[in-house]
């Protein structure tokens, strides 16, 4: 019969906490003071690292909230709704030769003319209101590019190298401790001879 496998010690989930900086240590990676703490889910490792190394895809990974996927969501949705209201704009969009055009006409046909002034007013009213549109959702899709950018991420997932540094480091910390108490144990060295040499 085959044994389960043996769940790690902690999982590869980490919070992202903030200390004072009197409390700050050294970073992880390159041993700067950082103030930026990732503590394992059930509290099993817990080390202290700057924030730019958090946006290394070598080093972790961010889990996506529910939030930041709506983010991203809404930011494609702006994203299509943009390039089909640009098409829109420009096929919408009053030409000058139009215009021109309606010089070089006779004065018999001002009826015509009339007709042509009250169609161009409306395409005109119709390209303003698309324009108004796209930039509505133009400066939508700035302020939904900036949430994004300036998001901040709470969990994050450790690379798997990294991950299994960790484990190794947590393992040797709980031998090292093993040991410590193995040796103050009475018996783990020879005692000194109680009887006289005599």
């Amino acid at each position: 019969m085959s044994k389960p496998p043996q769940q790690p010690p902690f999982p590869n989930k980490y919070h992202v906490k903030l200390v004072a900086s009197p409390d700050s240590k050294a970073c992880l990676i390159c041993y700067k003071p950082a103030t930026t703490v990732l503590l394992a889910d059930g509290n099993g490792d817990f080390f202290y690292t700057c924030p730019q190394h958090l946006l290394d895809n070598q080093f972790a990974n961010a889990i996506h909230p529910q939030e930041y996927t709506e983010l991203l969501d809404k930011k494609q949705t702006l994203t299509d709704k943009k390039s089909k209201l640009e098409k829109d704009v420009e096929s919408e969009k009053p030409y000058i030769w139009n215009t021109v055009a309606g010089y070089w006409k006779q004065k018999d046909k001002d009826k015509d003319k009339g007709k042509d002034k009250d169609k161009d007013k409306y395409t005109e009213s119709k390209y303003e209101k698309l324009k108004q549109e796209l930039a509505d959702v133009t400066k939508e899709l700035e302020e939904t590019s900036k949430k994004i950018l300036e998001f901040k991420f709470k969990l994050y997932q450790l690379n798997q190298d990294i991950y299994k540094n960790r484990l190794m480091s947590y393992q040797k910390k709980k031998y090292s401790q093993q040991r410590a108490v193995k040796i103050q144990e009475e018996g783990f060295f020879p005692s000194v001879p109680k009887h006289s040499l005599e």
